[in-house]
């Protein structure tokens, strides 16, 4: 029986698997392109940051592919490598959510003083759009950013209730509805809304005193949970460097694999219970 047929047949089977894998492949990679960049762009564009996401998607690819490379070139262990390429993938999405919490807070902080400069400009003679506008110019970002996109927003027609919502939307906080309800039921039942603004804005002053005794009190809980959290590794890192013999089975086995994947969720866990823990709302 002639073996030609059939490496003929083998060879057209492996040549049309890797047609099929690289075409479902270039499609995945095409995808994943167009997510980032359109996801990269929205969320550059909520903190107010203006970059081309091409570069931020290029950056992502490379640390995608050198740093794991990297990694297991030095150490030779494939597990810290595949760990790597996990944190790179999920990194992105972590930063933009620390960024957008720093930014939401630092509007909170800079929200009751904005609020006296309108209460103030009103009490001047000003309107409240006249008012805005004079905040925006004069207070520093991310505040100013804010309310000047409400007022881009009313000039081009939108009226100032769905602007104002739409800001409390970008910035989805208690002190910004309350800012937000005060001037739309001003603006519609009447009332002295300098008055208004003034007295949310002592009342906002206050709260964030409040939350602001409440972390320094629970300060070193979430410290101590950092710590509790980071102690393990610090160890398991003591431990490779010093007896990298004995702890060759726990990087190079199914059974250490578990171990590690079983103590990093227990880690987690633990962690966001202790965060948990030391969250109090005001």
């Amino acid at each position: 029986m002639s073996i030609l047929p059939i490496a003929i047949a083998v060879f057209l089977c492996v040549t049309l698997a890797g047609f099929l894998l690289v075409r479902s492949s270039t499609v995945f990679w095409g995808r994943y392109q167009n997510t980032f960049t359109e996801q990269a762009r929205f969320n550059l564009a909520d903190l107010f940051m203006f970059m081309d996401p091409r570069n931020l998607f290029r950056l992502n690819v490379a640390a995608i592919v050198v740093a794991p490379l990297l990694l297991w070139l030095f150490t030779g262990n494939p597990l810290l490598a595949a760990m790597a390429l996990v944190l790179i993938l999920i990194l992105p999405k972590k930063i933009y959510r620390w960024m957008r919490q720093r930014r939401i807070n630092q509007i909170q902080q800079q929200l009751p003083d904005g609020l006296m400069m309108i209460a103030g400009s009103m009490r001047a003679g000003l309107g409240f759009a006249p008012s805005l506008e004079s905040l925006a110019r004069d207070v520093e970002p991310p505040l100013a950013q804010e309310f000047a996109l409400v007022l881009r927003e009313q000039r081009m027609g939108v009226k100032m209730e769905e602007a104002l919502a739409h800001f409390n939307e970008r910035v989805p906080v208690a002190d910004v509805t309350l800012f937000v309800s005060a001037v739309n039921i001003s603006r519609e039942v009447g009332g002295n809304l300098a008055e208004t603004m003034a007295s949310l804005a002592d009342t906002l002053r206050r709260r964030l005193i409040m939350e602001n005794k409440v972390k320094s009190l629970t300060a070193q809980g979430r410290l101590q949970g950092i710590v509790m959290a980071l102690m393990p590794v610090g160890i398991m890192a003591f431990l490779t460097f010093a007896y990298p013999q004995t702890m060759t089975a726990m990087y190079h086995t199914p059974l250490g694999w578990a171990v590690i994947g079983v103590a990093a969720v227990m880690e987690y866990l633990g962690y966001r219970m202790c965060r948990k823990i030391m969250s109090i709302d005001i």
